[in-house]
């Protein structure tokens, strides 16, 4: 009786250990399946543009390939190694193959595949990135070349030299207050995507500065002069201007006209016009009364 409630204690004993050790998933090839992911299929649209994937179990490191690049990106996470992000695109479907490498062990990896429906076309954009200048203290409403979508977010605004917001309601405006003097850029995301970049210049006065096109091509004007371009326009600068000409024989300054701010990189705009007197070459002369700077445009009459 003793040998036999010896012998049951032991079976219990194996099965108990047998029960207790952990489950293994194996592949075809006979490998143990350590890798385990945080999504195994995903659907991405305007919306949802992309997904986060955690590597939640594994041993080595990370490599992804996706079967269709230009409808699902991957992209590795800059802090962890172990976070990768699948990003959509074009309208269709891709396979993302996950595997789990150990350089310690060659041959040996793990490999695990998330299945991605990318149900309609990601729109991005292509815009260019802009610079913006505003003085200290000021509070200042520029524009977006898009709509601020709720699915958009700001991203690396310095809060020491400005505060910056855009929201679905302000459309295509965001909002900046210059706090200190510096240099600061921050970038509207979609998703995981780069949509656009501001550059901010905080400035205690205003620069001079005229159009570029003005300041690098001569303003021409013929006599008889009856309609027509006949001036330049200043971009930025105090709001306070005067303006000469050098050679007074072949033109003169006509007026100096203030207008409103239409685009992100004009302040205190404000418009030189000039009456052509004789054909010849001379220099119209613009000084800010304020910083004292000057700049010049090369007139030509014909």
């Amino acid at each position: 009786m003793k040998s036999n409630a010896l012998k049951m204690k032991k079976i219990l004993l194996v099965m108990a250990v047998v029960f207790t050790l952990p489950s293994c998933e194996k592949d075809d090839n006979g490998f143990v399946q350590n890798l385990q992911l945080s999504t195994k299929s995903c659907v991405l649209d305007n919306e949802h543009s992309y997904v986060e994937v955690k590597k939640l179990k594994g041993t080595g490191f990370l490599d992804v390939t996706s079967s269709q690049p230009d409808v699902a990106e991957i992209r590795f996470d800059e802090q962890n190694k172990d976070i990768f992000y699948v990003i959509g695109h074009r309208q269709g479907h891709a396979t993302i193959t996950v595997a789990d490498v150990d350089v310690n062990k060659t041959g040996d990896y793990d490999i695990k595949t998330i299945d991605v429906d990318v149900r309609e076309s990601i729109h991005y954009g292509e815009y260019s990135s802009e610079e913006i200048y505003i003085k200290t203290g000021e509070f200042r409403i520029f524009k977006l070349p898009f709509n601020f979508d709720k699915n958009d977010s700001l991203v690396g605004v310095n809060d020491y030299i400005v505060s910056a917001s855009a929201n679905a309601t302000l459309g295509n405006q965001f909002k900046v207050q210059a706090k200190s003097n510096g240099i600061t850029e921050f970038q509207i995301y979609k998703g995981k995507i780069e949509l656009f970049s501001i550059r901010i210049h905080v400035v205690n006065e205003y620069d001079l500065y005229i159009q570029e096109r003005d300041s690098h091509s001569p303003l021409t004007l013929d006599l008889p002069f009856i309609a027509g371009a006949n001036g330049i326009s200043v971009w930025r600068g105090s709001g306070q201007y005067t303006a000469r000409v050098v050679d007074e024989t072949v033109a003169a300054v006509d007026s100096i006209i203030r207008d409103d701010d239409h685009f992100n990189q004009q302040n205190n705009t404000a418009a030189v016009l000039v009456t052509p007197l004789k054909s010849g070459k001379t220099k119209l002369i613009v000084t800010d009364a304020v910083t004292g700077q000057t700049s010049g445009v090369d007139i030509v009459v014909n």
